[in-house]
């Protein structure tokens, strides 16, 4: 495994695993400093001083994360239209173009990212349409976002078990059985089935029958086994795009980004987007960046460093969405009374 750059100067200390290494400026920056140890959790852990890298060349990569998340939102709007014309749900793109911008925005008030999807669904929904029918597609299109994250984060620790620490494996079973109750509803009948009953028994605030509908517009997606496979890969090249996000706001703090440390991004990503589903903070405020501390340090990503990379990435995300809230803004505009 490649730890260093060609021709830097290390010295290890006797007996006890530590290696420095010192090497000259890459691309006119800072000189940059790495202690890297093994330890019983990590096989290699690689901690690196900041990089001093030049001003133009950070903003070149925060420009190009801002740029490759706003394509995973673009990515993201079509398959969630998609997914409405498949279920016969049919609404000029423009308008879902809006509205998928206007929930992203708001995304970032209400926890679990839930905001957008009620907004998503309310906007839908003004135009005639079953609720339950466009809650159903964008449940869908939630549960492909999970599957295919999960997916790609799957493949990322089978390049990372080979000589790594067990905790890997851990997180290879996390993924797997996040998957798994997915391709049980839709590939096993009695699973199904059985789904189906556990709902009937729901008699508080009629969660039975509003279920159930959901349940019923799910139905036909079974046998559209095709246009669900090219949605999965369409929704593992959207995630991608996203692990992407992080990658190069990584690289704009001086994070350096070897073959190792991408699929570490691939695997860690995903766990903090497992941990910000359940609501409990703003937007997994907190959550991603707390968790993504614990997380990179097995990358050699410094506390400070992890903690900027992950709130910058929210940052970013901000940006990209105030689109939405230009979308919101104008239809305000454009509904209210005209006074002389």
């Amino acid at each position: 495994m490649k730890v260093f750059e060609p021709g830097s100067l290390t010295r290890t200390v006797p007996r006890t695993g530590v290696t420095f290494a010192d090497w000259p400026p890459v691309g006119g920056g800072g000189r940059k400093v790495a202690l890297t140890f093994r330890g019983p959790l990590t096989s290699r852990v690689q901690v690196l001083a900041p990089l001093q890298a030049p001003p133009q060349l950070v903003n070149t990569l925060l420009a190009s994360a801002v740029a490759v998340f706003f394509v995973s939102n673009v990515a993201g709007w079509l398959q969630w239209h998609v997914l409405l014309r498949a279920s016969g749900v049919v609404v000029p793109r423009g308008s879902t173009f809006r509205f998928y911008f206007v929930g992203l925005f708001f995304n970032n008030f209400l926890p679990a990212n839930i905001g957008g999807d009620v907004v998503k669904v309310y906007d839908v929904t003004k135009m005639g349409t079953d609720p339950y029918q466009v809650i159903a597609v964008t449940l869908l299109d939630r549960l492909l976002g999970v599957f295919s994250l999960c997916l790609l984060a799957a493949i990322a620790v089978l390049f990372l078990i080979p000589g790594a620490a067990a905790h890997y494996l851990l997180y290879l079973g996390i993924f797997i059985a996040c998957m798994i109750p997915a391709l049980g509803f839709y590939f096993h009948r009695r699973l199904g089935n059985a789904l189906r009953r556990g709902v009937v028994k729901l008699r508080l605030f009629e969660m039975d029958r509003r279920a159930s509908s959901v349940l019923d517009h799910l139905s036909p997606f079974k046998g559209r086994r095709r246009l669900v496979a090219e949605l999965v890969l369409f929704s593992a090249f959207i995630q991608a795009l996203r692990v992407l996000t992080h990658v190069l706001v990584g690289m704009s703090l001086g994070i350096h980004v070897d073959a190792i440390v991408l699929c570490q991004f691939f695997v860690f990503i995903p766990l903090l987007s497992l941990a910000m589903i359940p609501p409990i903070t703003i937007n997994g405020l907190g959550i991603r960046e707390g968790l993504g501390i614990v997380l990179f340090a097995a990358a050699g990503v410094g506390r400070t460093d992890a903690f900027a990379m992950e709130f910058l990435t929210f940052m970013v995300s901000v940006a990209v969405s105030l689109v939405g809230l230009v979308f919101f803004v104008g239809r305000r505009a454009g509904a209210a009374p005209f006074r002389a």
